[in-house]
């Protein structure tokens, strides 16, 4: 892996020197198959590694979202995999894009444990787990740390049979140079000049980056016949004298929405927005895939991974408002044989598994837990802090757990009067979220007293109804 990190990529370039701004540029499939699995890269992935670079661009308010996590003590998630979670969120292409010439995520490659109590002659399926220390729940209870060697998955082996190609076929010339800093373009994807800025080495700041202002309803899908429906209540902390929201009050449906942005991939973003996000230069990689020719790009379901990615297993939220999909379950199982056991094979179903192993002993399933449940489960949903949890969850999405001392101490570093605040109540319906939170917190980066956040922004796209119906609460 090492090496292959340290390799370059070749890129013509046309200049315009008199702007300094790159015409356009070309090069070879390995360097859009780079391009395109950004795509696939969760938006916590891209804070993580941005975050190192002292040009960084924010995205929106994540970076403080993403930080608020990881400040977070872990005794208010359900279990210590669920900061992990959300700090290092899987990609769900993770098989193909660890085929990447250059490959720049660092989260580790998914690995399997079991419980050490498990073994071949058990009559029931033995529990298996993608994280390290969560509860087995069939056999004794125990911590599952055994790790479990896993063949080679079927996308990384089609990928080594055809040359390392990963979303393209070979015949496709673009353009670049030698020394390009992918961390760069990666972040430049989120100004209007992202080869400009990345390759001329201009730093890219948040005033730089642009937002569509096209309206985002486009967001509804107008066959969601519930889209209205009342979903969660919120608290909401506003000054009177600007109707700026300061903080809110929030449980563990709230709190659990706003934490899984981290867990988006980048790709579903554009996806929500009908193309429309309020990264641009996004928005054009995402249409360059819609129109790409089946002669250039490997397979339908290479297309359908770049522009409908999904959540990995169990990733999605109990309370998720929205349409991102977790892919389809993988079946795992291994052989009753001393030989096999416990080596794990994967296959798309239970049908297209192997009945038996080469030493002819019969097959065992394995269940995968869900990571987030303390009681390791299977099922789906789950979430992530605890319901017996309150959020303090600030106009630029810093998340705290709640506490009369820092609302005090908010309120005095934002220089708001007490005499000036009042507590609201409101509810948000699907919709209103929707189109009130989700492009602010990609577009706003509010910074305390002056300017305006994710919250105030959904807090004054509410529907007229809401607005007037909301209450005091003391």
């Amino acid at each position: 892996m090492a090496k292959r990190q340290l390799q370059s990529i070749n890129m013509k370039i046309l200049v315009e020197k008199e702007k300094e701004r790159i015409l356009f540029a070309e090069s070879d499939s390995d360097f859009m198959d780079i391009l395109f699995s950004f795509l696939t890269m969760p938006i916590g992935t891209i804070v993580r590694l941005t975050s190192c670079k002292l040009s960084a661009s924010e995205i929106g308010c994540m970076n403080n979202l993403y930080k608020s996590v990881d400040k977070l003590d872990v005794q208010h998630l359900w279990t210590a995999a669920c900061k992990t979670m959300l700090l290092c969120p899987r990609n769900s292409a993770e098989n193909h894009c660890r085929n990447l010439k250059v490959n720049i995520d660092d989260t580790k490659p998914i690995q399997y444990y079991t419980c050490s109590s498990a073994s071949s002659s058990h009559p029931t399926n033995d529990p298996i787990s993608t994280y390290e220390n969560v509860r087995c729940p069939w056999c004794c209870g125990k911590m599952m740390t055994t790790s479990v060697q896993l063949r080679k998955p079927n996308a990384t082996k089609v990928a080594e049979e055809d040359n390392k190609r990963v979303f393209l076929k070979d015949s496709m010339r673009f353009m670049m140079r030698d020394g390009l800093q992918l961390l760069d373009l990666l972040m430049s994807l989120f100004s209007k000049t992202p080869l400009t800025d990345a390759i001329l080495l201009k730093k890219v700041t948040v005033d730089q980056i642009a937002f569509d202002s096209r309206n985002t309803t486009q967001l509804i899908d107008a066959r969601d016949a519930d889209c209205n429906v009342k979903v969660f209540k919120l608290k909401l902390v506003v000054s009177k004298s600007n109707k700026k929201v300061l903080y809110a009050e929030a449980r563990e449906d709230f709190v659990d929405l706003v934490l899984s942005f981290l867990t988006f991939p980048l790709g579903s973003i554009v996806e929500l927005f009908g193309g429309n996000s309020p990264l641009q230069s996004l928005n054009t990689l995402y249409k360059s895939v819609e129109e790409l020719s089946e002669n250039y790009i490997k397979s339908k379901e290479i297309k359908d991974l770049l522009l409908h990615p999904k959540l990995p297993s169990y990733f999605g939220c109990e309370n998720q408002l929205l349409p991102i999909q977790e892919v389809v379950k993988m079946y795992y199982y291994t052989f009753n044989c001393t030989s096999c056991y416990p080596i794990l094979e994967i296959s798309t179903s239970e049908n297209e598994a192997s009945r038996q192993c080469q030493h002819h002993k019969k097959r065992l399933t394995f269940k995968v837990v869900n990571p987030k449940l303390p009681t390791g489960d299977s099922i789906d949903g789950g979430g992530f802090v605890k319901s017996t949890e309150i959020f303090m969850v600030t106009d630029d999405l810093v998340v705290t757990p709640f506490s009369l001392i820092s609302a005090i101490s908010l309120l005095s570093s934002l220089k708001v009067a007490i005499s000036d605040v009042e507590e609201r109540v409101v509810n948000v319906s699907k919709k209103e979220f929707q189109t009130g939170a989700m492009k602010p917190e990609l577009g706003s980066t509010s910074n305390g007293a002056s300017g305006s956040g994710p919250m105030y922004d959904a807090y004054h796209t509410l529907s007229p109804s809401s607005r007037t119906n909301l209450h005091h609460e003391y």
